[in-house]
C-alpha cells in the first residue's frame, strides 16, 4: 500500500516502490534472461585463463550439460502451453503435474543448473565460475518466488510441493 498521496507521484516511481506481482514477475523474467545471456557471453567470448586442466572434469562437464539439456527437454514438453520465463502462472491454467513435473516442481532450473555447472567444468576459468554462481543463486530465489505465486494460485500446490523434488532428487524444499 502506497503512503497517501502516492498518487501524484510518477507512474515509475509508483512502479519501483511497489511494484504489483505482474511487475515483479516481468522483473523476475527479464533478470533472468539478461543472466542467461550475459552467462553465455562470458562462456563464448571472455572465460579467461583456465583454473585447471582435467580430461575427468571435461567429460564430466559433457555428461551434465546432456543431462541438463535432456531435463530441460523433459520440463518444455510436459509443459506445453504453460511455458513462461515469468514466475506467475499464466491466467486459466492448470498447475502441471505430469510428465518430469510429477518428479521435479522446476525441472527447467534444474536443467539449466546442471548445464551452467557442466560448462564450468568444460572450462574452469574463475569468469564462468563467478557467472554461474551469479545464474545459480538467482534461480534458486527465482524458485522461491515462483513457489509463492504458485501456492496463492493453487490450491494443491503444497500437497504437490510435499511429495515432489525441488531442484535436485533428495531436496524437497
Amino acid at each position: 500500500m502506497l503512503p497517501s498521496g502516492s498518487h501524484n507521484r510518477p507512474l515509475v516511481l509508483r512502479v519501483l516502490i511497489n511494484p504489483t506481482p505482474q511487475q515483479v514477475s516481468q522483473r523476475y523474467a527479464l533478470a533472468q534472461t539478461t543472466l542467461l545471456c550475459a552467462f553465455a557471453v562470458v562462456v563464448l567470448f571472455l572465460p579467461g585463463p583456465l583454473l585447471f586442466f582435467s580430461a575427468i572434469a571435461i567429460s564430466v562437464g559433457k555428461l551434465l550439460c546432456l543431462i541438463g539439456v535432456l531435463v530441460l527437454v523433459l520440463g518444455l514438453i510436459s509443459l506445453r502451453g504453460t511455458i513462461q520465463i515469468a514466475p506467475e502462472p499464466r491466467a486459466g491454467k492448470q498447475l502441471v503435474q505430469k510428465g518430469i513435473y510429477r518428479y521435479f516442481r522446476h525441472p527447467i532450473y534444474t536443467g539449466i543448473i546442471c548445464c551452467v555447472i557442466g560448462l564450468w567444468l568444460k572450462r574452469p576459468a574463475a569468469w564462468v565460475a563467478i557467472a554461474g554462481i551469479v545464474v545459480i543463486a538467482f534461480l534458486v530465489m527465482k524458485v522461491r518466488v515462483e513457489e509463492e505465486f504458485l501456492a496463492r494460485t493453487y490450491p494443491d500446490y503444497a500437497e504437490y510441493k510435499r511429495r515432489s523434488w525441488g531442484l535436485f532428487p533428495g531436496l524437497r524444499s
